[in-house]
C-alpha cells in the first residue's frame, strides 16, 4: 500500500457500527440526494424527504433545521466521498506536488461521477428561477474545494502564499483540471473519459500550478 495514499485515506474513514441516529441521518441524505436529482431543489419538500426516508418529519428537522442545510449537507457528503479536503494532516509530512496530485486525481474522479454531472445539470436548470440553489451548490461544492486548496497554498512550508494569490492560484488549479471534458459532459456530448489519462492530466496541472507559484515568488 502506498504510504502517501494511506495518509489521505485514513483522514475520513467512516467507522463501522454506526449509532442509529447516524444511520437515520445517512438515510435522509441518501433519499434527499435522489429527490434533489430527480425533482430539483425547488420541488423537493422536507415532508417528502421524511416520507421517502421512512422517518418522521421531526427526525428530519432534528438533523437538518431547514431545506437549505439539508441540500448543503448532500453536496458536502458527495465531496467527502472523494476526500477533496483531506489535506490538513499532510502539510508537514508530504511535498506540495504530491498533495496537489492526490487532490487533482480525486477531483477528476468527482467530476466524472454520474450523480455529480446530473446534479450540475439540475442546478443549471433551476438557477435562473431560483438563484439561491446555484449559490448553495457553489458554496458547498466548488467554492469549498477552492478554499481547501487555497488554505493549503497559504500554509504549506513550500509555498506560504498570501491570501489573494493563494485563492487565485487555487481557482486556476481547478479550472485547469476541468479541461475540455467538463464542458462536454455538461452539454451531454461524447468525450473521452479523463480517467484514461488521469495521471497525465493531474501531473501536467500540478507542474503548471507549481511553475505559476515559483514565477510569482520570484517576482516578489
Amino acid at each position: 500500500m502506498n504510504p502517501q495514499e494511506t495518509m489521505f485515506d485514513k483522514t475520513r474513514v467512516k467507522g463501522q457500527g454506526r449509532p442509529k441516529s447516524n444511520q437515520k441521518r445517512l438515510a435522509i441524505l441518501e433519499c434527499a440526494s435522489e429527490l434533489f436529482l430527480t425533482q430539483g431543489y425547488t420541488h423537493t419538500s422536507m415532508d417528502e424527504v421524511a416520507k421517502v426516508s421512512g422517518v418522521s418529519k421531526q427526525t428530519v428537522y432534528s438533523h437538518f433545521k431547514n431545506k437549505e442545510l439539508l441540500y448543503t449537507a448532500v453536496i458536502e457528503q458527495k465531496c467527502d466521498e472523494y476526500q477533496i479536503d483531506a489535506v490538513g494532516v499532510c502539510l508537514d509530512t508530504m511535498p506540495l506536488d504530491v498533495i496537489l496530485k492526490n487532490i487533482a486525481q480525486r477531483f477528476i474522479k468527482l467530476l466524472v461521477d454520474p450523480s455529480v454531472i446530473a446534479m450540475y445539470s439540475v442546478v443549471i436548470g433551476e438557477a435562473k428561477n431560483n438563484p439561491k440553489v446555484a449559490q448553495l451548490f457553489y458554496n458547498a461544492g466548488p467554492l469549498h474545494s477552492v478554499e481547501v486548496v487555497a488554505k493549503l497554498l497559504r500554509e504549506h512550508p513550500q509555498t506560504q502564499l498570501d491570501s489573494a494569490f493563494a485563492t487565485e492560484t487555487s481557482h486556476d488549479f481547478f479550472n485547469l483540471l476541468k479541461a475540455e471534458f467538463h464542458m462536454l459532459s455538461m452539454l451531454h456530448l461524447e468525450y473521452e473519459s479523463p480517467l484514461t489519462f488521469e495521471n497525465d492530466l493531474s501531473e501536467k496541472v500540478v507542474r503548471k500550478t507549481i511553475a505559476l507559484i515559483q514565477l510569482e515568488k520570484g517576482n516578489n
